[in-house]
């Protein structure tokens, strides 16, 4: 799901770009403004699709449960609590480092979530998320290596604090 979420807002961008391109002519032909309506139609759909990817529902809805904020709502991203692949399987986890996980990955900004979930869950390689999200290589090695510390660092946090209590 969050490699179709990235394609879609690549898609976003390239959409984007040519929209501007298009405003930026002195003297726009009639083809000029019927592209620039058709591709602010795509846009518009573009943003409508990646949030209710992102929710999990119709964005318009009024009424629907928003509460993601603080839930994780893929459960496979329970796999991720050993940072290294060397960690035991999911079978060994305890529900309290289950939500160990779940309170770090809280505490992520979204890209760096993103640019987690990418690599680790999803298995995408540095290069494709790099293209995938229009950025450069370094800066998704930046953001998952920030993304790791934060994680380790409320992993020990977590496990600190459940120390004092016992």
């Amino acid at each position: 799901m969050r490699v179709l979420i990235a394609e879609y807002k690549r898609s976003l961008r390239l959409a984007r770009t040519m929209r501007r391109k298009i405003k930026h002519v002195n003297h726009k032909s009639l083809k000029d403004e019927e592209d620039e309506k058709v591709l602010s139609s795509i846009i518009s759909d573009l943003v409508f699709t990646i949030e209710w990817l992102r929710r999990g529902h119709n964005p318009d809805a009024r009424r629907g449960i928003d509460k993601n904020g603080v839930y994780i709502t893929d459960p496979s991203v329970l796999d991720v609590l050993p940072i290294n692949q060397q960690g035991p399987s999911e079978k060994d986890f305890t529900q309290y480092e289950k939500e160990i996980v779940e309170d770090a990955l809280c505490t992520l900004s979204d890209r760096e979530k993103e640019i987690f979930l990418l690599i680790k869950v999803e298995g995408i390689t540095f290069d494709y998320a790099s293209e995938l999200l229009g950025i450069k290589k370094s800066t998704v090695q930046t953001h998952l290596k920030r993304a790791e510390m934060k994680i380790e660092q409320r992993k020990n946090e977590s496990l600190f604090l459940r120390a004092l209590c016992e």
